[in-house]
């Protein structure tokens, strides 16, 4: 018997219960742009094929000598077609749901799924992507003045200086950027390598602080940053947490820059799914595989395939970690 009421009183716990509060915290996302740089294509529902072959052809310019008086001189070497070809493939996850919880659960808790869901799908659809960019040959250590150095070594982080050179890259292959980034080039950095880039400061070199303290559009950027890190020299840098890190001589980030049509996916039926498929599952009144109705399952399902399409236009950048 209690001669005072407390919260929670041994002999009155009974009382009280939790109370667990319907709005979800929002989880926690990695920024998710891969499809929006890569270029979409599509394989016809009932078409025949699973294989698609994207058509790279290599442009040259044409002969600057004179033709002879009376001739039309000989055949020349004027074409050559890169084929590229991926095949599709299912992917996707799922869990079950007990029939008990289902009925018991708070009603929020199927979106609090679904968001889960639907987020692992996406994240590996921009996973993909991402390693399907960084598989080309080209690459650019930081602090270098031209692509494919031999040593990457302490110090070696990312600074605005390498801007010019990943856009040089790309001019020199004349190589298109992305009409949503006004004309530059994509390249994506771990959010670390953000941390670097902007507080490396130096009067005796590019530096990003002091190339954009002078400029309005770039002081507002440093005041008020979001997704876009900035741009410099046809470059625009966009922070993801799917930037990863390997061994590169030293520990190093594996950051990537692209110019359009550098990689390429496509689905069936569909020009690259940007989102997976949620698929939710109850057994039925004739269902023999779960006899008893007792699971639910809930998941993903994504169909795609995706390619490096031109190393030209593909750019590993490693900075030191």
């Amino acid at each position: 018997m209690a001669s005072q009421i407390t919260v929670g009183g041994t002999d009155v716990a009974g009382l009280w219960s939790t109370y667990i509060i319907r709005q979800a915290v929002p989880g926690l996302k990695a920024k998710l742009f891969f499809p929006d740089y890569c270029e979409p294509a599509l394989v016809p529902r009932g078409a025949g094929g699973f294989v698609a072959r994207w058509l790279v052809p290599t442009m040259r310019i044409g002969s600057t000598t004179a033709l002879t008086e009376g001739s039309s001189g000989s055949a020349a070497n004027m074409i050559t077609i890169t084929s590229v070809e991926g095949t599709v493939a299912d992917y996707g996850e799922w869990f079950n749901i007990g029939d008990l919880s289902k009925e018991t659960e708070i009603t929020e808790a199927l979106d609090i799924y679904r968001d889960q869901v639907e987020y692992a799908g996406s994240g590996a659809i921009n996973r993909r992507l991402y390693t399907a960019a960084v598989s080309s040959t080209n690459f650019l250590h930081a602090g270098d003045t031209a692509t494919a150095g031999v040593t990457l070594v302490a110090g070696n982080i990312l600074t605005a200086q390498d801007f010019p050179v990943i856009a040089g890259f790309f001019h020199n292959a004349n190589a298109e950027g992305f009409n949503r980034l006004g004309g530059d080039y994509m390249l994506a950095i771990h959010p670390n390598q953000e941390v670097q880039l902007v507080t490396d400061v130096t009067n005796t070199r590019l530096s990003w602080s002091e190339v954009n303290k002078h400029v309005p559009m770039g002081f507002e950027d440093l005041v008020n940053n979001h997704r876009f890190v900035g741009r410099l020299g046809g470059v625009t840098a966009l922070r993801t947490t799917l930037v990863g890190t390997v061994t590169e001589d030293v520990a190093a980030y594996r950051a990537v820059a692209l110019a359009r049509y550098g990689v390429g996916w496509f689905g069936i039926a569909e020009k690259g799914p940007k989102m997976p498929r949620i698929i939710m599952k109850s057994p039925g009144p004739t269902s023999t595989n779960d006899p008893l109705d007792t699971n639910h399952t809930l998941g993903w399902k994504a169909r795609m395939a995706e390619r490096l399409l031109d190393a030209n236009r593909a750019l590993v950048v490693y900075s030191v970690v």
